[in-house]
């Protein structure tokens, strides 16, 4: 039996006509034309031996009746980010839920999911997307949001992040503090 790996590079193509609306949203119309378009390339999951991006094709519609225009987002490759929705929703899991470090988390991704990530993004998107990742998670008691992850103590010491505090006291090299919109700040710190 041979055990020897090669990943292998696959390319989706999404076109806009897949997720755009197929009417104005300004007036209704049907009678739309596209005025630009460009190609985004983002990376997916993909799997051991596979991977996988997408390339997506942007356009800006134009209303033949109202001359509105718009860009119509997908909601899985969110705009500004070079990573699919579900790779940052797998990190944000593994960082808060699993008590995963950045490093971690980007050594895991890579080897099982053929994704290559700086781990300076995945801390990058915890500080940016903490509080978005937390309403998430919590949809139904989002007050218990905050109260489910505990960080850091005064004294300078970590115990752990997500649902498994383990009690372990270390020192915390590098921490940083996500002031919330309603005034709370998160400490999150990465050994």
């Amino acid at each position: 039996m041979d055990f020897s790996r090669s990943v292998k590079k696959e390319i989706v193509k999404v076109s806009a006509d897949q997720y755009a609306p197929k009417a104005c949203p300004s007036c209704g119309n049907s009678e739309i034309t596209i005025r630009t378009s460009h190609k985004r390339i983002i990376s997916e999951l993909g799997n051991i031996d596979t991977e996988l991006f997408i390339e997506l094709h942007v356009a800006t519609f134009e209303c033949k009746n109202c001359g509105a225009k718009y860009t119509p987002e997908h909601v899985d490759y969110p705009k500004g980010y070079e990573y699919s929705r579900r790779i940052i929703q797998t990190a944000l899991s593994m960082h808060f839920q699993d008590n995963v470090s950045g490093n971690k988390i980007a050594a895991q991704l890579a080897k099982y999911f053929s994704v290559q990530i700086p781990p300076k993004t995945i801390y990058s998107w915890v500080n940016a997307l903490t509080e978005e990742f937390m309403k998430s998670e919590f949809k139904t008691e989002p007050e218990k949001a905050l109260e489910a992850y505990k960080a850091l103590t005064i004294d300078g010491t970590g115990f752990s992040l997500g649902n498994k505090l383990l009690g372990k006291k270390k020192n915390v090299p590098l921490a940083s503090a996500v002031k919330l919109s309603n005034g709370i700040y998160l400490l999150t710190w990465w050994e």
